[in-house]
Formats: structure tokens, sequence, C-alpha cells
């Protein structure tokens, strides 16, 4: 095949024969796909290899392109043949319709003409029928003639007649119109009525009313009164208690008010004058001296409290009562006499700090750290503070503390190890509290300014002027929007945002501490004039609770509970032969609590004349359901 191919591109070459067509140029391509000769094979049996395989693969580009022409040539003439086709076709369609509409023509007319026979019939039909109504129009006429005779003589009558029933309708119009005036005179009348019984339903109720509150205010000026002279009845403690209780139950069933003062007094006196008074009245017996700071452990349920003579109790509530754990002992005689004057319980309640006077050596005085899961231990002494630690209180997270010492002339923060100055006064911050939050410190001093200095930005100072001087005491609120300030001369402010939003009067000496029970809700404020007097933040229009004292008060703490406050006082005193009253003093809080325990105390009801005597007029009742009447 090669040879053959070899010589015909030879041929064609020099003029002598054309190119290749099938079957001959099949017959060399299926041999060129199944041997695919090479360069060097060819040149063995033929020279002109190059040459040979070009003349075969022109001869195929040839071949194709005339297949391809010849493929076009035929979509042409099948293109035309569809084209005349088309046209044809379309002829024949319009020459369809060309017809069809011929018919349609045809049909038409022939109809046209049967309606054309039909509607002469019909016409004949209608004239006969046309002539039959003339006849009828005519004798109408003449119906319609008297139809109009009748109908103007009804018209007259119904006229008559309309001015007839105008008349009357007038007359019915008027007759309505005095109707309703009269219906509305009774609808008013009926209205005045209503009001007067209303009126009368309301001044009988008013009166009513006037008279229940007339009655109430009776029973609680009775109350008050048997709670004051509860009081004077020492010798007869039953009929105190009575009295007493007496006294709370027509202020409590009167709507009285809860916390009122005089209802208090007599409930708290009558508990403590009983031959063995209950222990929520109980003096604390532990110290001899001075209690200077007292604090709670809300989490342990115990209080701590130190005194002047560098003594600390632990205190822990056991059957009914207050049992003291000495932590450290009397120092008084001791070489190192360290005397407590303020204290701090670490949030988790693993740590108690103890901040005082080195009696020894003021100027190079210390802070005493105890582990309470081993309080008997001793103290880590914390130094670098000069003369008295005061105020001291632990920060948020438990790991410092902030307190005033230099005379009121600096505030140092340790990190439980060292301490260091972080505030410097050039006056004398007199007092000094740190918010719950441990944001911010605020301290008074003498000259009657309250600072407030910024923990997170660098002790920023903010400055507010209080209404007087010689300020002594200072509280956040637990919330810390609100800072209490008391002064030497016993007056209370509360402040928010250093401006003063409410005085608070009633003492009449320096304020030496002001605390907040655990739930917020009631603030104690303790004074020189010796007295305690706990607010009710909810209601300080209504006069605190006064609690009494011998001798003025240092500091103060509410029971884990809330249902005591106990005040550290400055002396011990003999109140009468064999009873002493210490300087731990307990108070109850909770006045139904404390009314609930008063029948325990007695055996009896009041007598008829113990009633008159002391209720008066008002009808007699049993004081405890416990017992029966006694009024026969």
């Amino acid at each position: 095949m090669y040879l053959r191919l070899a010589e015909a591109a030879a041929m064609y070459q020099v003029g002598k024969a054309g190119l290749w067509r099938p079957p001959d140029l099949q017959l060399a391509l299926n041999w060129q796909a199944k041997h695919k000769p090479t360069l060097v094979w060819g040149q063995r049996y033929h020279p002109a290899f190059e040459r040979t395989m070009i003349f075969l693969e022109y001869s195929k580009k040839e071949f194709e392109t005339e297949q391809r022409i010849k493929e076009l040539e035929a979509k042409r003439k099948l293109q035309r043949a569809r084209i005349v086709a088309i046209v044809l076709g379309t002829a024949t369609v319009i020459s369809l319709m060309f017809l069809v509409y011929a018919l349609v023509q045809r049909t038409a007319a022939i109809k046209q003409t049967e309606i054309a026979k039909l509607n002469a019939i019909r016409a004949d039909e209608n004239a006969k029928k046309a002539e039959e109504a003339a006849q009828k129009a005519v004798k109408a006429a003449k119906e319609a003639e008297e139809a109009r005779d009748q109908a103007l003589v009804a018209e007259a009558n119904a006229k008559e007649q309309k001015l007839l029933a105008d008349q009357n309708a007038e007359l019915a119009k008027k007759n309505e119109a005095l109707a309703k005036q009269q219906q509305v005179r009774a609808e008013k009348n009926e209205n005045i009525a209503k009001e007067k019984e209303a009126e009368a339903k309301r001044q009988e109720a008013e009166a009513k009313r006037q008279e229940a509150e007339s009655r109430r205010r009776e029973y609680l000026a009775t109350a008050k009164a048997m709670a004051i002279k509860s009081k004077e009845l020492k010798n007869d403690p039953e009929q105190e208690a009575l009295l007493a209780q007496q006294a709370y139950n027509f202020n409590s069933a009167n709507a009285g008010y809860e916390y009122d003062n005089d209802i208090y007094g007599g409930l708290y006196d009558a508990l403590k004058n009983q031959p063995n008074p209950h222990p929520l009245t109980k003096s604390l017996e532990g110290h001899n001296n001075a209690v200077r700071s007292l604090v709670t452990d809300a989490k342990g349920n115990r209080v701590y409290s130190g005194g002047s003579e560098g003594k600390i109790i632990q205190w822990n509530y056991s059957n009914a009562g207050w049992v003291p754990k000495e932590i450290v002992p009397d120092r008084s005689k001791s070489p190192v006499w360290y005397q407590v004057y303020t204290m701090d319980i670490s949030p988790d309640g693993n740590w108690l700090l103890a901040g005082g006077l080195n009696a020894a050596n003021a100027k190079n005085n210390y802070a005493e750290l105890y582990d309470l899961k081993n309080p008997t231990a001793g103290a880590k002494r914390i130094a670098g503070f000069v003369d008295a630690v005061e105020n001291i209180s632990f920060t948020p997270d438990g790991k410092g503390f902030y307190a005033r010492d230099n005379s009121g002339r600096s505030i140092k923060y340790s990190d439980l190890s060292t301490a260091k100055e972080v505030i410097q006064s050039k006056e004398k911050i007199v007092a000094m509290d740190v918010s719950r939050d441990g944001n911010r410190i605020a301290g008074v001093t003498d000259e009657g300014n309250l600072y407030v200095w910024d923990t997170k930005h660098n002790y920023e100072l903010s400055t507010y002027k209080m209404p007087a001087s010689r300020l002594t005491g200072l509280s956040f609120s637990p919330d810390g929007l609100l800072i209490i300030i008391g002064n030497e001369g016993g007056r209370l402010w509360i402040t928010r945002g250093g401006i003063v939003t409410k005085e608070l009067t009633g003492h009449t000496s320096a304020i030496e501490e002001i605390k907040y029970n655990h739930e917020g809700k009631f603030m104690a404020t303790a004074s020189k004039d010796k007295t305690i007097r706990m607010w009710n933040m909810s209601k300080l229009s209504q006069p605190p609770t006064l609690l009494s004292e011998h001798d003025w008060v240092w500091g103060m703490a509410f029971s884990p509970d809330d249902e005591q406050i106990m005040a550290g006082i400055h002396s011990v005193q003999e109140t009468t032969v064999g009873k002493v009253d210490y300087t731990i003093h307990s108070f109850p809080t909770k006045i139904n609590t404390m009314a609930n325990l008063l029948c325990g105390f007695v055996k009896r009801n009041m007598n008829a004349e113990e009633w008159e005597t002391y209720a008066g007029e008002l009808k007699y009742e049993k004081t405890c359901e416990n017992y029966p009447a006694n009024n026969k």
C-alpha cells in the first residue's frame, strides 16, 4: 500500500494523476491508522515519505470538502422544497377557506328568505291584533273617563281625610311632647331621689367609717397607753406581761404601725423583767470592759465581739441562747496589750480581721488576721500602720482590706501580708466605709466634708459639703446608691450622689455607727446619747424603734437571722442586786416574735377589774388564747 501511495504522490506532483477517491482513499486511511508508519520506516522502502503522507492527507481533506459541499447542496434543495410545499399548502388552505365562506353565505341567504316569509305571516297577524286592540282602547278610554271621575271624588275624600289626620297627628305630637316633659320631670325627680339616697348611704357609710376609725384610734390610743403603763409595773411581771401583750393585740388587730415604739418598748421590758428573762433580751456575759466592735458571720451563724481589754469572743447560737467561745483572752495586763476597735469577716467566712491599738507602741501598729478554721492558733500580724487602726473592711474578693489609721490622716490597703498607703488626707477622716462592690471608699471629716474615692480609677476623689460639720459616722446602703451620714450633734442625713435627700432626727449626741440588717430593710444607728434607733427604710415617715441604754454605744451587729441586734456598750452596769447588764446587750428586732412569747410567762388572763382599769369601756377579750376568760 505504501509503494502505491508513493507512486501516486509522485505522479500527482507532476500532474499525471489526481487525488485519491474511495475506495482507494479509504483503504489507505485504514492502513495508516492500523500501521502508524514513521519516517524511518518509510525511507527504508521509498525516500519520499513526507510527500506521500502529505498526498494522503490532502486527498482526505479534499474528499471531506467535497462531501460537505454535497451535504450543503442537499440541505439547500430540501429547504427550497419545503418553502414550495409551504406556499402550495397555504394557497390550498386559502382556497378551502373561500369555499367554506361561499357555502356559509349561501346557507345564510336561504335562511333569510325563510325568515322574511315568516315575518310576513306575523305582520298579517299583528295587523289583526292591532285592530282588535284599537277597539279595546276605545272601550278602555270610556272606562278611564269613568275612573277619572271616580278618582276625583276619591281625591276630594282623601284630602278631607288627610286634613283630619293632620289635625289628629298635631294633637298626638302635643300630647307626646307633654308626655315627654312629664317623663323628664319624673326621671329628674327619680335621679334626685337616687342621688339623695346615694348621698344618704355615702354619709351613712362615712359615718360608719368615721365611727370605725374613731373606734380604731381609741383602740390604738388604749394600746399605747397600756404599753407605756406596763413599763411601770416592774413589781408585777405577770401583770406587766399581760398589759404589754394586750397592747400588742389591740395595735395589731386595729392596723397600728407594726413597729410602734411604745408597743415595742412594752414587749421588750416585759420580756426582760420576767424572773427568768427571755434569751432574746439577755445581755451576753464575756467582756468586762467596753465592747468596741461586733461583726456577724452569717454563713457560720456566729457573732464575734472585740473589746478594749483585747479580748475576742466567738458567740455561737445554741439552745435558744448565745454561747461564748474565747478566741483571744484578756490582754489588758499583758506586755502586748492590743485593744480591739474594729473587726470584719471575709466574704467566704474563713478569716477574721481585727484592728485597734498597740498600746505599747502606737506608732508601730498592726492589724491581726485570724484563721477561723483554727481561731485559737494565734493571729498573723500585718504591720505598717500608725496609731489606731479603725474601720477595717475586707475587699469583696477577700484578698485584701482597707483600714483608716494615722489619726484619720491616712487610708491604707493591705494584701493580707503588707500594707501601703493609698489615700492621704489633709483633713482628719473621722469615719470610713467601703461599698459592697468594693468600687468606692467614702469618708467624712470634722470640717463637714464627704469624700468619695473611686478605687477602680486610681482613687479619683469627689468632694461633697454636708449641712453641718463634725461628721462622725457613715455607711453605704446595701445597693451602694445611698450614703448615710451622722454628725456629732446626732443629725442624720441620707444622701444620693452627694445630695441630701432626707434628714432623720432624734439622736442628740454623736453618731458612733450606722449599720443595715442583712435583709437591707432596717437601718440601726448607735449614738453616744445612749440609744440605738432602728429605722424602717420603707416607712421613714414613722418614728424609729428606740432602744435605750445606760451608757453610750460603740458598735452593733445584727444576728445572722436578723431576729436580734447586739449592741456593744461602754460599761458594765448592775441594774438590781444580782442582775448585771454586761457590755453586749441584745434586743429583739421583730415584734411578732416578741408578742408570741409573753403568753408563755403568764398563768392567766386579765380579770374584770384589771380590764376596766387599763382598757376602760372597751369590750373584754382574752389576752392569751391558751387561758380561759377571767372577767366573771
